[in-house]
């Protein structure tokens, strides 16, 4: 039995548990936020058991999750339990204030600006409810097809994180895009398409383009039509 908060050095670190330098940041932190509050807590404890326990159960959580339960620390006058942790890294989520960020932050994504998402789950799931769904319907229309995606992304026990938006191709007819800066575009879809997929034809590019539809203007139609042999 141990008084102190001094993790243990004898103990096997299990090999699905995080990391152990994590748990002795988080149980450090906590003792700096709590003080005596934290160290009366686990008076009479196997501390080291405990700290290898908690380390267990969270390895279930996602980083960002994780990262939720230590920024809730300084929301609360006392030490968290292991459940009370874990519940302050799944935070509830409003199904109504996830649906009008994912269509504000959803709009702002297709126009090309900064978008910020409070947790990627919101993204999944207006990926997964489809985005002009989300920016046409209102939310009594969707709300159990947004209801259930946004569900089923809460319940992954890991969940991708947001991507990097897709370059901004202009709409057809724009000036801006001329062939040489149609060109130029490409040519740097088609680097990163080579940097990041080094297997395949190297030729997504050009198939992502023509995914687009009427978002591509006609001259990188044109020149990835050319890629792919159509031309």
């Amino acid at each position: 039995m141990h008084d102190s908060l001094d993790l243990s050095t004898s103990t096997p670190w299990p090999a699905e548990a995080i990391p152990k330098h994590w748990i002795e940041s988080l149980f450090k932190k906590m003792a700096f936020t709590y003080g005596t509050k934290l160290a009366d807590q686990w008076r009479g404890t196997d501390t080291a058991g405990v700290k290898q326990h908690w380390a267990l159960e969270l390895g279930a959580l996602t980083n960002a999750q994780l990262c939720a339960g230590v920024a809730a620390l300084n929301t609360r006058p006392w030490p968290p339990t292991l459940p009370e942790f874990i519940a302050m890294c799944r935070p509830p989520v409003d199904p109504i204030v996830a649906f009008h960020e994912a269509a504000e932050q959803g709009a702002r994504r297709d126009r090309g600006e900064p978008d910020t998402w409070s947790t990627p789950a919101i993204y999944w799931a207006w990926v997964r409810v489809g985005r002009r769904e989300v920016a046409t319907q209102p939310y009594a229309v969707l709300r159990t097809r947004w209801e259930a995606a946004l569900i089923a992304e809460l319940g992954k026990a890991e969940i991708e994180q947001v991507p990097a938006p897709a370059p901004q191709l202009p709409a057809p007819g724009k000036s801006a895009t001329a062939p040489a800066k149609a060109r130029e575009l490409l040519a740097r879809m088609k680097l990163k398409d080579q940097n990041t997929k080094p297997e395949g034809d190297g030729r997504k590019w050009a198939r992502d383009v023509l995914a687009r539809g009427d978002a591509a203007s006609i001259h990188c139609v044109k020149i990835a039509q050319q890629a792919l042999g159509m031309r």
